[in-house]
Order: C-alpha cells, then sequence, then structure tokens
C-alpha cells in the first residue's frame, strides 16, 4: 500500500512575479524545484502558524490562571484575617 501522506497535489495560486523570481533564485542556489521550494515554505508556514496559536493559547491561559491566582489569594487572605481576629 502507498503511504498517502507522500502524495502530490497540483494547485494554481497567483503571485507576484518579483516573489517568483526570488523564489526560483533561491531554490536553483539550494538545488531545489520550484514546487519543493514552494511545499518547504508551506511546511514553514504552516509550523508558525501552529506555533503562534500555541503561544496565544498559553497567555490566554496564563492570564486566567494569573486571575484565579489573584482570586484565591484574596479568599484566603481575608479567611485568614477573619480567623486570627
Amino acid at each position: 500500500m502507498r503511504n498517502l501522506s507522500h502524495r502530490k497535489s497540483k494547485f494554481t495560486a497567483s503571485v507576484r512575479q518579483h516573489l517568483v523570481e526570488l523564489l526560483d533564485k533561491r531554490a536553483a542556489k539550494l538545488k531545489l524545484n520550484r514546487s519543493d521550494a514552494v511545499e518547504e515554505a508551506i511546511e514553514l508556514w504552516l509550523r508558525a502558524q501552529a506555533e503562534q496559536d500555541e503561544e496565544t493559547y498559553f497567555a490566554t491561559a496564563a492570564k486566567e490562571m494569573n486571575a484565579d491566582a489573584k482570586s484565591w489569594n484574596a479568599t484566603t487572605t481575608q479567611s485568614a484575617r477573619r480567623k486570627w481576629e
């Protein structure tokens, strides 16, 4: 059975000519064809997006945890004061 993760799909994208020229020059330097260079660029972009999503998630979670911790501190502080009064 063939590994489906290596199947290739063709698609069309409209890109500024200047970017195509830069892509082709860089790909030639690296001895890549255009498709391989585009595939690598897409993988890098997707990885960067996933990392950005993860950073956003953890930043939001940290804010929520800090808010919970402040609330808990306030509650326990009030409780302790009442107990020691």
